[in-house]
């Protein structure tokens, strides 16, 4: 009996797996497009299930920040994308078989987000629908609704499971240095042409560079700006402000240590940090050294450094980096220039009209939308673009013709505003301000409880991720800010937050006596 049943069991193993082998010959053999390349991938991936069962919680949070895209599937969407949907997906397998799934989220969140998620749809059905154009759509733009419904899936797909404690330092560090991905993309002027086929995962940033224009001086490094932000952000999440300069640590000959949580020792973490920062400033991003100066502040509060003989240390720290740094601006890389052009400092003419251009086609930008904001108030534009539209900027041509470039009507016709609020109102409406608003309150909260009650072992994590949302919350909107990319980032700080807490932390109960049920006992001057 038991051999009948090896043998039926290997028939059906064998008539499924030969039809396969020859159908993946067949399209092996032929010029492969992009469907049956998706074929062959899943089909080769298929031993890889046994290790995404396991594992998809992880390999979503070390997505979520990478640059990585499946060229393979019909709109090339990034990994973070697809994880989210598997991750989602196996998740609500498993709380139907086994029903052992306890979901970590906060009600307020998930409302909101839910309230958040009625508003995009109903605006894309009263303006046209999604509309994605790699599907055949009559509108482009639609992958924009996909980027914001996966953001708003991925809250629910990592607060699904709780992070064992000891392995929250291993998810954070996932978590901020998926951004060292981004770098391939910076790399296209050095990559020798046997490994251009990198790009079809990673992004190019520069296609002059690619199609062999080579590296310039001037040439704005922008992965390699956002990676050296992650690897920054990690070094704080880890260490904090207070690890970073801590002196009564003791100096070790190895730079990383793995016992106790991924890190870096001393000396070599303040001068990895200021190697890092200085990286950092290659994008030629003002926006970036704003952006750290902003969590520094917040990190010196909340560390509680102001009440610490730490505080005038840090303070002659920065007057003597100033003193001796800003006497060779000049002379530094151009983009290194126009990152600090913001500051009151003699840069090189050069970057100094760059960054100045670069701020006048957003106000002129800017200008224009601004009275558009009535029209469209109570529903929004939506993120679909008519293909006629685009083929208006033709009408923008004169501002080449005067020496200037076409960006701001590229912009406006991407409804790519450069700013936090006209990015959110103008597509949405003020039903999507609402929301979001909701979101960001309910998600502030939640950080500021686990910041004052979470468990001791977290508590430098928490509070890097409570400076780096009010950080990122003030810098959407009075900076720099874009709705459809910028959800993704609150969502995936807020989630990360509540799946390492396990929801929202409370305060513990304080048991309070009743008089009446204490014991009755005489005076000391009695009993003697």
């Amino acid at each position: 009996m038991t051999n009948a049943l090896v043998i039926i069991r290997s028939l059906i193993i064998y008539g499924l797996c030969l039809p396969l082998a020859i159908y993946l010959g067949y399209l092996v053999a032929n010029p492969m497009d992009r469907m049956s390349f998706a074929v062959v991938v899943t089909v080769a991936a298929l031993p890889l299930l046994p290790i995404l069962l396991k594992w998809h919680h992880l390999l979503l949070i070390a997505s979520w920040n990478m640059s990585m895209v499946l060229f393979f599937i019909q709109g090339s969407p990034y990994l973070w994308m697809v994880m989210t949907a598997i991750s989602l997906l196996l998740t609500i397998l498993q709380q139907i078989l086994k029903r052992d799934v306890v979901f970590a989220g906060v009600p307020s969140i998930t409302w909101s987000l839910v309230f958040l998620a009625f508003v995009i749809v109903l605006t894309a059905k009263l303006t046209g629908g999604i509309g994605i154009a790699a599907f055949g759509g009559a509108s482009i733009g639609g992958k924009r609704y996909v980027q914001l419904f996966c953001a708003i899936a991925g809250y629910f797909a990592i607060t699904a499971y709780r992070i064992p404690k000891e392995r929250s330092l291993l998810y954070a560090a996932l978590y901020f240095l998926g951004t060292l991905s981004m770098i391939i993309g910076s790399l296209a002027p050095w990559m020798p042409g046997g490994l251009h086929f990198l790009f079809a995962l990673f992004p190019v940033e520069n296609m002059a560079a690619l199609s062999g224009g080579g590296p310039t001086e001037n040439m704005r490094l922008s992965g390699v700006t956002m990676a050296a932000a992650g690897v920054l952000s990690f070094i704080l999440a880890r260490h904090g402000m207070k690890g970073l300069f801590g002196g009564g640590e003791r100096w070790r000959f190895l730079p990383l240590q793995f016992r106790g949580g991924f890190g870096i020792n001393q000396p070599w973490r303040l001068l990895a940090f200021l190697a890092i920062a200085w990286i950092s400033l290659a994008g030629g991003y003002r926006s970036i050294p704003i952006m750290f100066i902003m969590i520094f502040f917040c990190l010196f509060l909340f560390e509680g450094l102001h009440r610490t003989s730490l505080a005038p240390i840090l303070l002659l720290v920065g007057i003597l980096l100033a003193v001796v740094s800003l006497p060779f601006v000049q002379k530094m890389p151009l983009t290194v220039q126009r990152s600090l052009s913001f500051l009151p400092i003699e840069v090189s003419p050069l970057a100094k009209n760059s960054a100045e251009h670069s701020s006048q086609w957003r106000i002129r930008m800017w200008e224009e939308v601004i009275p558009t904001i009535p029209q469209y108030l109570i529903v929004g534009k939506g993120y679909g673009i008519d293909p006629r539209e685009a083929e208006m900027n033709s009408a923008f041509s004169d501002y080449k013709s005067r020496g200037n470039d076409d960006d701001a009507s590229n912009a406006m016709t991407a409804l790519d505003f450069h700013n936090g609020p006209l990015s959110l109102i103008i597509p949405l409406g003020i039903f999507g301000v609402i929301g979001f608003l909701w979101f960001l309150f309910a998600s502030a909260k939640v950080l500021i409880n686990n910041y004052r009650y979470g468990d001791p072992e977290h508590r430098q994590l928490n509070t890097f991720l409570l400076a780096y949302f009010l950080t990122k919350v003030l810098f959407f909107f009075a900076v720099f800010g874009s709705f459809q990319n910028d959800l993704a980032l609150f969502v995936g700080i807020v989630a990360l937050s509540v799946s390492v807490n396990g929801g929202a932390c409370k305060p513990a109960p304080v048991t309070r006596v009743n008089p009446a049920h204490l014991p009755f006992r005489l005076p000391k001057a009695l009993r003697a």
